[in-house]
């Protein structure tokens, strides 16, 4: 659980999109000798996430949102041009959702690929045909006229 530091931020590899947010983690413990709580250190978490998972985060996630992020955890450690040491932590996103304690959301699921007609952006015209056989684009009752036509 966290808190998005920054609107998140689209990648695409191999085809593929691809999306990351860092989160801010502060973790809470009770200090018996102050009788009260007291904050941890702050730790700044990568949070990557692929596919729908991707276009969903960069659709809903905002900066300075409360997150709640589940997935597999790793670490990396390198040195930097300055001979520095550095490490950095890492969480391949499987499920991320608003931290509804802090405040509320709206659930929309997205259109799949198949529910997305076929529109020509230059003309505004639909040309897919759906399922059914049945231009969405056309009225029941120019459907109607054209099948009482005879046909030759």
């Amino acid at each position: 659980m966290g808190n998005a530091t920054a609107d998140p931020s689209e990648r695409t590899h191999d085809g593929t999109v691809s999306a990351l947010v860092r989160i801010a983690v502060t973790g809470r413990y009770y200090d018996a000798s102050k009788s009260d709580f007291t904050d941890r250190k702050t730790e700044f978490i990568t949070v990557f996430a692929r596919r729908q998972l991707a276009r969903n985060l960069l659709a809903s996630v905002k900066k300075g949102q409360p997150l709640i992020v589940t997935g597999r955890l790793s670490s990396s450690e390198w040195t930097d041009q300055d001979d520095t040491p550095r490490h950095s932590l890492n969480l391949q996103a499987e499920a991320i959702g608003h931290d509804l304690t802090y405040g509320t959301a709206s659930f929309t699921k997205p259109l799949r690929l198949g529910d997305q007609p076929d529109v020509d952006h230059d003309t505004g015209e639909i040309r897919s045909v759906d399922a059914g056989g049945s231009n969405p684009a056309r009225s029941d009752d120019e459907e109607a006229e054209e099948s009482l036509e005879p046909a030759f």
